[in-house]
């Protein structure tokens, strides 16, 4: 977008200027003051333009929609957000489901072999008594 023929170019030169730590526009009034005082209309050019392809506030406007339109790029960045959510959603209930699985498998082994060590118990204790008995019968 081209700006008119005026004396002004940039924002700083009539006393606006954005500050480097927060992004925040900043005015110097004194340097605004001057710059009206000495071509108002450059000003007005600079800012307004002529209202469809020159001038800050027209390019800002037109940005804008483009930005916020449905084929945006912030509708592409919030589609773009969204889709990787569902993707992450999608991938931590398959990771819990596959945990949960493996977690029922190890309580079913753990279960077995509690069975097993009761039974092995059970053996070698009547097998203790079996070896006593015949120890005390001889």
């Amino acid at each position: 977008n081209t700006v008119s023929s005026s004396s002004y170019k940039t924002l700083a030169q009539i006393g606006i200027t954005t500050d480097p730590s927060y992004g925040k526009l900043e005015l110097d009034a004194d340097t605004l003051t001057a710059a009206l005082k000495k071509d108002a209309s450059g000003v007005g050019a600079l800012i307004v333009g002529d209202g469809k392809k020159t001038g800050i506030t027209t390019t800002i406007g037109s940005n804008l929609t483009s930005w916020l339109s449905t084929t945006g790029i912030i509708k592409a960045a919030t589609d773009g957000v969204s889709k990787t959510l569902n993707k992450l959603t999608k991938d931590y209930n398959a990771a819990s489901d596959r945990i949960d699985a493996q977690v029922a498998r190890y309580k079913e082994q753990f279960t077995q072999l509690d069975v097993l060590m009761t039974s092995l118990n059970s053996t070698s204790s009547y097998l203790t008594q079996q070896f006593e008995n015949n120890s005390n019968s001889k």
